[in-house]
């Protein structure tokens, strides 16, 4: 320190030498903009020394980051002379573009001398302590406990097979994070003679959620929650794991709130001023942010995924004062990084199985384990009294950033070892960046291939592989497929066959076959394109495919043609709306002649949900078979159905085959309010939003729009209740505003409820949202008295507001549907009858209007009490209302 003051001394004119040594001074510390305090420094023309720098590190470690490198760095710089950089202080150089900002890799300040204050700026990779946000869903506290069933019936019915299955799945809260599950399905099927039924309970467990990280599950399950984020989404695809009847303990992903995970590298600006943010990714706008002055982090969970660099356009006072490139990588959001367990002992429940006694007894469990924020390893093991199966697997995600290359790959692999010789794996990797390519490898082999033993979820050999790359170029899309299928033998359900295959239709659909040696591999490339034309959407494609087949004796090389025209239409200015489309492809090969087909379809939407729609559709081979069918699709407040009738013509056998077929699924509620009836969900165990409208009317004219999601809309009427069931484990918004298809004539207004709301709640819960609706009715007329006069003066007794319009004209607003106007005038009492001429969106028009006299005693109690207390006023000189709403 000496060494510099003798250096800055020197060149100091005489005179002013006590500046160039130094001066004590108590100076206000500033952290982008966040005020430390005030520290003791000596200042001299160019250097700035703080006196006592263990304080200041600790202002900054507390309030800034306590990461142990940023201390090390810290002191190794406030214990030494720093610059003092008093030339980019806005108060010094005229407010010039970034003035008050300093990039720097180390520690940097900007000293203001007119205002004595110091502007501290840090290395960049130290970002500022986030705020503590939780990790974790918190269940909706007004959430009940309910009983909700979903049904869902299916059928399809011809000459010679009909098949109905239903399907229900029912949740049952029992206490704040617990409730009982059940699933079921029902099958019928009927083929010429034969019948067969069947009956299965997938599920019956009751599962308790601990901590919001583990569960604890218990009864007869089957494996959908391990593989899902109810069970940890654990994915063991090749172990053998069935349904049993047993116990299950493990974590849980259910409760993680991916928002505050999410797999984005964190982007920072530092600010020393309020300024706007526009982040470009290339000349792409990825959003625009609006700041304050700190150490920032931009909010990126919007940002695409990938691997690229984004430019940060800062902005003052709306003038560009600098630009940043920053490196980013979002690989969407992943649990790699989290460990996950599950443990299991039961008794296993397989129809198929031929195990007995003590050998259905099995112990299952899995583990992943996080290697780094992108790698993970994932082990599993099945262990029963005579066999035993494990299965090793990693899984890797990985954003790219280098030139061309700017997406996210995924790859897994894993592998199969089981007692017996069974051995299995997969490979399988994914990449998307405006181009896509795929590869899936599996196979399975047991020692003796041939074998129609069943194994325990195994059976013969096979080894599949594909792989697929599509890449857009100029307004085309480009594809190339290779698929290579081999088989030893394997059981396969009859129903699963290619219609080619000569055992398709040697028996009943629902039997198991053995299907023996069959090998195939395809090659397959093609270009598409997609374009406007007048509002017409035009699809075109053509490709070519090579195929061999083992039970074909030669090479099968052919192609297809392709195009296809689609346009939509309104009528007028209504709700109706429809979709026409017309379709061409031919396909020749050498294994056959040239084949034409055609198809053309025509739908009409009744209104703007897009969920009722009417519709029918032909479709042809050559001139040999033409198919028809019409079909009608409807959803409401009680459900969603559908229904098809078809007929195929065949022109050689002169014959024709009709069928039909038909869907329908609802939900059912039962809390302690009542029962209600509503819309299917999917499937899963669920929670439901009950939204019940109340108005002071009878009817039920005034209606609410209830949007779920974002997805759809529903008009919910005045005193009713509607029910809709939506998925557990799961943010769910619900929006609720006044509709607007009002009735004619009557306007509503939504008093109490309104608005949005997010619930999160676990199966076997219900959320009532309670809606209170004031309908309008709003009047337009004239009045005259009994002598064909204008009345005017008057003052209305039953009736929300009015409004004089002059010469006996008026426009009043009422509550509810009345007959008679009562008004009062001086001492004079009226009654106007209103009957409605005409009515145009939410007016009535009552033309003219006579008044005749009446007495107080003849008009309705609480007209006389609005009479009386009007009179009160009037009498005490208080200035009288226009009108006053009669309770």
């Amino acid at each position: 320190m000496q060494n510099v003051a003798l250096a800055v001394t020197q060149r100091v004119p005489p005179g002013f030498e006590v500046l160039a040594q130094g001066q004590v001074l108590w100076v206000d510390v500033s952290l982008y903009g966040k005020s430390l305090g005030l520290y003791e420094a000596n200042i001299n023309l160019e250097h700035v020394v703080f006196i006592k720098p263990a304080e200041l590190i600790d202002a900054v470690k507390q309030q800034f980051n306590d990461d142990p490198g940023l201390r090390v760095q810290l002191s190794a710089a406030l214990e030494q002379p720093l610059l003092r950089n008093g030339n980019l202080a806005c108060s010094s150089n005229g407010n010039a573009p970034s003035c008050d900002y300093l990039e720097t890799q180390t520690v940097g300040i900007i000293y203001d001398e007119n205002n004595s204050r110091i502007n501290l700026f840090l290395d960049r990779q130290y970002l500022p302590k986030k705020d503590a946000e939780s990790s974790f869903y918190q269940a909706s506290v007004e959430s009940e406990n309910a009983f909700l069933h979903q049904q869902n019936l299916n059928f399809v019915a011809d000459e010679n097979y009909q098949s109905l299955s239903v399907q229900g799945t029912g949740s049952l809260g029992v206490t704040e994070s617990g409730y009982l599950n059940a699933d079921w399905l029902y099958l019928g099927q009927r083929y010429r003679h034969a019948n067969h039924q069947q009956i299965e309970m997938n599920n019956a467990y009751f599962r308790q959620d601990l901590w919001q990280r583990f569960y604890l599950q218990g009864g007869m399950m089957d494996s959908r929650d391990i593989f899902s984020n109810s069970g940890g989404n654990i994915n063991l695809s090749q172990l053998p794991i069935g349904k049993i009847r047993g116990l299950r303990a493990g974590s849980t992903l259910a409760w993680i709130n991916p928002t505050q995970v999410s797999r984005g590298t964190p982007v920072s600006v530092f600010l020393s001023r309020n300024a706007r943010i526009d982040a470009y990714r290339d000349e792409q706008l990825l959003s625009s942010f609006y700041l304050n002055a700190g150490a920032q982090e931009l909010d990126t969970r919007a940002f695409p995924s990938g691997s690229y660099t984004i430019t940060l356009r800062v902005y003052e006072d709306n003038q560009l004062v600098r630009t940043e490139t920053v490196p980013y990588t979002n690989t969407g959001v992943s649990s790699l990084d989290t460990f996950q367990w599950f443990l299991q002992y039961g008794v296993e429940v397989d129809r198929d199985s031929q195990r007995t006694g003590d050998d259905r007894r099995v112990v299952q469990g899995g583990l992943r384990m996080p290697l780094t924020d992108t790698l993970s390893l994932t082990a599993g093991t099945t262990v029963q009294s005579d066999a035993h199966y494990w299965e090793g697997a990693a899984d890797w995600i990985h954003g790219f950033n280098s030139g061309p290359l700017d997406g996210i790959m995924t790859a897994r692999t894993s592998y199969l070892s089981g007692s017996g010789g069974a051995r299995g794996n997969i490979q399988q990797i994914n990449y998307n960046d405006g181009f896509s390519l795929s590869f899936y490898r599996s196979a399975m082999s047991v020692p003796d291939c041939n074998s129609q033993g069943l194994n325990y979820g195994f059976s013969g050999c096979y080894q599949s592989t594909n792989l697929m790359f599509s890449m857009p170029f100029a307004q085309w899309n480009a594809n190339v497929g290779y698929s290579i299928n081999s088989s030893e033998g394997r059981y396969r359900y009859r129903s699963e066959l290619s219609d080619s295959d000569g055992d398709h239709q040697g028996g009943v659909p629902w039997e198991r076959i053995y299907e023996t040696r069959s090998r195939s591999h395809t090659w397959q490339t093609g270009v598409s394109r997609s374009f406007t034309v007048n509002e017409m959407n035009i699809n075109t494609g053509v490709s070519a495919f090579i195929r061999n087949d083992s039970g074909q004796q030669r090479t099968d090389k052919g192609g297809y043609l392709n195009i296809s025209l689609s346009f939509s239409g309104r009528r007028g200015g209504n709700d109706v709306s429809s979709n026409t489309s017309l379709g061409a492809n031919y396909q020749n090969s050498q294994r056959g002649a040239g084949q034409l087909s055609y198809n053309a379809s025509y739908s009409r939407y009744i209104d703007e949900s897009g969920q009722n729609e009417l519709g029918s559709s032909i479709y042809g081979v050559n001139s040999k078979t033409l198919s028809a069918l019409t079909y009608a699709r409807a959803s409401g407040q009680y459900g969603n159905g559908s229904l098809t009738v078809s007929d195929a013509y065949d022109k050689v056998a002169n014959r024709h085959a009709v069928s039909g077929s038909g869907s329908y699924s609802s939900s059912l509620l039962v809390d302690r309010t009542g029962l209600y009836w509503g819309r299917w969900g999917d499937g899963r165990p669920a929670s439901a939003i009950t939204v019940g409208v109340d108005s002071e009317e009878e009817n039920r004219a005034s209606q609410v729009n209830v949007m779920i999601d974002g997805r759809g809309q529903t008009d919910v009427r005045s005193n009713s209740r509607a029910l809709f069931t939506v998925p557990s484990y799961q943010p769910t918004n619900v929006d609720i505003n006044e509709s607007l298809k009002a009735p004619t004539g009557i306007s509503s207004e939504i008093r109490r409820g309104a608005g949005t709301r997010t619930a999160f709640m676990v199966p076997g819960k219900v959320l009532r949202r309670n809606i209170e609706v004031t309908s309008r009715y709003t009047w337009l007329g004239k009045m005259l008295d009994e002598q064909d006069q204008p009345l005017v003066n008057g003052i209305p007794l039953n009736v929300l507001s009015w409004t004089p319009l002059g010469e006996g004209g008026f426009s009043l607003e009422t509550t509810r549907p009345m007959k008679q106007l009562y008004l009062m005038r001086g001492s004079q009492f009226y009654q106007c009858a209103m009957t409605v001429q005409a009515m145009r969106d939410v007016v009535r028009y009552v033309g003219t209007t006579r008044c005749a006299g009446v007495t107080l005693a003849n008009i309705p109690p609480a007209e006389q009490k609005q009479a009386q207390l009007m009179t009160v006023r009037q009498g005490h000189g208080s200035e009288v209302p226009v009108a006053m709403k009669m309770n």
